[in-house]
């Protein structure tokens, strides 16, 4: 019998060969081609270099892909769908310590946005670029999403999987010049501050691997591996984006979004953000960065991730969403700031206001978002079931647990447990709520 599968193995291994060797073929012609004149495989958009649209007094439509469309639309397989947005310069007047649930709106559906703009760079027929269409739209300028640029296509992951390069991430910079003060800008002689957006893409393609990369025996520092990765870069082109435009930092207001792996990348950054806020290398003001992640996975085992420092981080969870839950609490894991919990199955104001967020779901997507209640608990109680059976990180080794906590995971309905993390979810959740109705806690 075992010799009846050395074809097929052998079959298997001629197919990996191929692969590695297309996939070293494509990084030589994709990152080192560009240096020795070798011509492209593909064409890469230039994003950046489109003319934005106008800009539009008051709230926009906001175009973007969504997963659910995708599932339950053959005929649209990006997606695309829209939904409304608003970001008022005002509301960033404040201080970024206070909650504010517009600010947060406007970055759930920016959130997914950023997400879309992948399949602009993707080589497929979709050729919109979200991105500049929505922030060209709220008034912002020098839109740059060159980072998309060889992490979006099949091809790109195929040639990240072979250099180990995953451990990065896409993100949109842009900026405007917003009245400071409370004055507007049509005021003779008031002065104007900087606000800079960012935007980091989710989980795609071979990135997902980094999404395991957690630190070892030997690693320092208290942060997740391969978010922080991703995050030191998505650091260093801020920088320089900042000197680009000429941005003062005691003048810059900086609001910082991401979902699910763009979230926990986000929670990072606004952190590393703070730190340095009150030293000589600032970017803004300590109470000019703001951040609002969702679905956001945890980014840290640090002891002071939930000091009074980093207040001014709000991190949008759902209960019934697995994705928050992990890496486990239990082995030390969290997230820089505070977290902002939407109604979950045990919470009086659930019932009352699933049917609005229902509504909500099925306006933006035109599918009817199923929640039901047995799952739900299920989804509710992973973590503590997980925790049960690998109460520590090491108890990965241990196949009794590792099996106990498969058998969990079994258990859910895999179909809710995506529905619970899309960002359409959120999306609804957030439009159909008000502060009022979350749960805030450090």
């Amino acid at each position: 019998m075992a010799g009846s599968h050395r074809p097929l193995l052998a079959v298997f291994e001629t197919a990996i060969t191929a692969l590695a060797l297309v996939g070293l073929f494509v990084v030589q012609v994709q990152f080192i081609g560009a240096a020795t004149g070798f011509p492209a495989l593909r064409s890469v958009p230039e994003a950046s270099a489109l003319a934005l649209p106008a800009a539009q007094d008051g709230p926009i439509e906001a175009e973007y892909c969504s997963e659910a469309v995708a599932a339950h639309d053959p005929d649209n397989p990006a997606g695309r769908t829209s939904t409304r947005l608003e970001l008022e310069d005002a509301w960033f007047d404040g201080s970024s310590q206070r909650y504010h649930h517009g600010i947060a709106t406007g970055c759930a559906v920016l959130s997914a946005v950023c997400n879309s703009e992948s399949h602009f760079y993707g080589g497929g027929n979709d050729g919109v670029p979200y991105a500049e269409r929505a922030l060209g739209s709220l008034g912002f300028t020098h839109v740059r999403t060159d980072s998309y640029a060889l992490r979006s296509a099949v091809l790109d992951q195929m040639a990240a999987l072979v250099n180990g390069s995953h451990d990065v991430a896409a993100y949109t910079f842009a900026s405007k010049c917003i009245a400071a003060g409370g004055t507007t800008r049509s005021e003779a002689g008031a002065e104007a501050d900087t606000l800079v957006f960012v935007g980091i893409r989710g989980s795609y393609g071979a990135e997902w691997l980094s999404n395991f990369n957690l630190p070892d025996a030997e690693s320092s520092g208290a942060d997740h591996r391969g978010f922080k990765t991703a995050e030191q870069e998505v650091e260093a082109s801020l920088e320089r984006y900042l000197a680009e435009i000429g941005a003062d930092p005691a003048r810059t207001r900086i609001v910082v979004t991401g979902h699910s792996r763009g979230g926990a990348i986000a929670n990072l950054l606004a952190a590393d953000l703070i730190d340095r806020a009150s030293g000589p290398d600032a970017l803004a003001p300590v109470d000019r960065i703001f951040a609002y992640t969702f679905a956001a996975p945890c980014s840290t085992q640090a002891n002071d991730r939930n000091g009074e420092a980093y207040a001014g981080i709000f991190n949008v969870v759902n209960p019934s969403d697995l994705v928050p839950q992990l890496p486990l609490p239990a082995w030390g894991y969290g997230r820089y700031g505070t977290t902002v919990e939407l109604p979950g199955l045990d919470d009086a104001r659930f019932a009352s206001s699933l049917a609005l967020m229902q509504q909500a779901y099925q306006a933006n997507t035109g599918t009817l978002s199923a929640y039901d209640a047995e799952s739900l608990a299920r989804l509710d109680s992973f973590d503590a079931q997980a925790a049960q059976s690998l109460p520590t990180l090491e108890s990965l080794l241990n196949p009794a647990g590792l099996a106990s906590a498969v058998q969990a995971l079994l258990g859910v309905d895999l179909g809710l447990a995506m529905t619970s993390h899309y960002p359409d979810t959120y999306i609804a959740w957030m439009q159909t709520l008000d502060g009022s109705a979350l749960t805030i806690s450090s």
